[in-house]
């Protein structure tokens, strides 16, 4: 048994930025209760760094959410798409991984993770299992699918290319394969930060002309750094890892300026 759709929605709704749409999910949940089955909701982790900061925990949090409503969760780990990099507000191209690293990093991702997610009732998936198997003519299928026009939509591609900065081919292809996970796995909601947002809808229109039935999008916000300017990143060295001990821990919270501390409180309890 699930709770009421209202006791449901109440839960999903706290602390997030966007549902799209909304109406979606609500007649899906209608159809979990009356079929007495469980969404599939997915969250995607790409292993490009071995550690996950508590920025990272506000999504793993909204996915505990899911999982103590019953639904199932599906842990992903971009192992594959670590290895393109994700373009998401970058004003040049990521360096790739190896696969090495990749898997190396996506060890301590499952760990960490664990610290907020039920680790009985989660399913962990590698990207790298179907993505690795396509050949060129299943790539060039997928990207007959979405539009340079599409793509350019997207406001660092828009930025990049009117400055006339550099734009590799494989970074389009990095929200296609990130959206092609969702048809794989079917999901019927997926989990992101609000920097993730183009990415997600990629997902759910690659479903739509799959001819399944499209994900629902739930962003959650981005958590401010120590800086109290940018967002939570190793790159600006403004972050607090999940599993830091508690020392390092404290100092680093004391250092968070005023204005943050009901942002924090609310993102992160």
């Amino acid at each position: 048994t699930f709770p009421s759709l209202n006791e449901q929605m109440d839960l999903i709704r706290e602390g997030t930025e966007e549902i799209i749409p909304e109406n979606e999910l609500v007649k899906k949940i209608e159809k979990s209760i009356n079929n007495k089955i469980p969404l599939k909701v997915k969250c995607g982790c790409d292993p490009s760094r071995p550690d996950l900061h508590i920025g990272h925990s506000v999504v793993l949090r909204k996915m505990r959410d899911f999982q103590d409503l019953g639904h199932s969760s599906i842990l992903l780990i971009g192992d594959f798409t670590a290895m393109i990099g994700d373009p998401t507000g970058r004003n040049k191209t990521r360096p790739q991984l190896s696969m090495e690293e990749a898997k190396e990093n996506s060890q301590s991702y499952i760990e960490q993770a664990g610290v907020i997610l039920n680790k009985a009732s989660l399913e962990i998936v590698y990207n790298s299992d179907w993505l690795s198997k396509l050949n060129f003519n299943d790539i060039i299928n997928i990207s007959s699918k979405y539009t340079v026009a599409q793509m350019i939509e997207r406001d660092d591609f828009t930025k990049r290319y009117k400055e006339g900065l550099p734009i590799a081919l494989h970074e389009f292809m990095y929200p296609l394969a990130q959206g092609y996970d969702s048809v794989v796995l079917k999901s019927d909601v997926e989990l992101g930060g609000t920097d993730q947002k183009f990415n997600l809808l990629v997902g759910r229109h690659l479903q739509k002309v799959s001819n399944q039935s499209p994900q629902v999008i739930i962003t959650t916000p981005l958590l401010e750094g120590t800086d109290g300017v940018n967002k939570m990143s190793k790159s600006y060295d403004n972050y607090i890892g999940i599993t830091e001990n508690s020392n390092d821990m404290y100092g680093k919270i004391l250092s968070i300026p005023d204005d943050l501390m009901t942002t924090y409180y609310e993102n992160l309890t």
